[in-house]
């Protein structure tokens, strides 16, 4: 006596196709879930006083996948200037260049603290991070700091009091150290090397000091969007290509396309355009 099988061959043949449907049909929508992950970064934010933010720049509550490490911005109250951390040193956000990939920077021990009456609590530091890059027209300054009086400082210096009767000499650019040692011997603070960038160097150089506890000792840095953008787009299994413009790469994904551009807006209350990078899928 024979049996009759639970399940026929051919069931099972139409079970395996009807399961295999299913897996395809699913595939693309699993795939279009990860969609927005790359393109949601770039959905500007602001912090503080720095508007109009996108990737690499990120703050509490963004996406975990926005999150690039040395770009987290903190401190975003109205009227704050934002804080970045930068390796384990921290700086104030003056503002960022969104088209040119720079952004202004200044030391957050010397945002308040250019005339501290403890110099020695101020140091050298340098960036965290080799892909950042100084901007060649930043100019390098060496602080004195506590120097007596009696005696002069060299030329190509220059010099401004402090509220706490300090006079932190400032020299632009030294090429022959030689003059400065006297008079560095006669310091009893420093000496602290700093970079600020064009327009800084060009108020302090005409006596412009109004501001040299804060923005007024920025420094401009270049940062690798291109790059960071595509070490986000292999982290989700897509290839990055430089189409039209290394600067705007395009990550081709299983299912979809994201391509960075450049967009201008024009504002009701100002008749000139903004610009800023924005994440096109297609």
């Amino acid at each position: 006596m024979h049996h009759q099988p639970f399940i026929s061959t051919p069931s099972i043949s139409i079970s395996i196709f009807t399961l295999l449907l299913f897996i395809i049909f699913l595939l693309p929508v699993s795939y279009t879930q990860d969609e927005p992950r790359l393109t949601q970064c770039f959905k500007s934010f602001d912090c503080g006083n720095v508007k109009s933010l996108v990737f690499p720049f990120w703050k509490e509550g963004s996406p975990e996948y926005c999150h690039q490490e040395g770009f987290e911005v903190t401190e975003c109250e109205d009227g704050h200037q934002p804080v970045i951390s930068i390796g384990e040193t921290k700086f104030r956000l003056v503002s960022v260049d969104l088209v040119n990939f720079r952004m202004t920077i200044t030391r957050e021990d010397l945002w308040d603290q250019v005339c501290s009456s403890d110099a020695s609590r101020i140091t050298n530091v340098t960036l965290g991070y080799s892909f950042l890059r100084y901007s060649d027209k930043n100019q390098n300054l060496t602080f004195f700091y506590n120097c007596e009086p009696s005696v002069a400082a060299p030329p190509a210096s220059a010099q401004f009091r402090c509220a706490q009767g300090l006079v932190p000499v400032y020299a632009a650019d030294l090429v022959d150290r030689g003059s400065y040692e006297q008079f560095f011997r006669s310091c009893h603070g420093g000496p602290i090397q700093v970079q600020v960038n064009e327009r800084a160097f060009q108020q302090l150089k005409n006596g412009s000091l109004g501001n040299v506890d804060s923005e007024g000792l920025g420094f401009d840095v270049f940062y690798p969007l291109a790059d960071l953008f595509c070490e986000k787009c292999k982290m989700q299994n897509g290839s990055c290509e430089n189409m039209a413009s290394p600067q705007y790469p395009i990550c081709k994904h299983p299912v979809y396309i994201v391509q960075l551009e450049l967009v201008s807006s024009h504002h009701s209350y100002s008749s000139l355009a903004s610009h800023r990078v924005k994440a096109r899928i297609f």
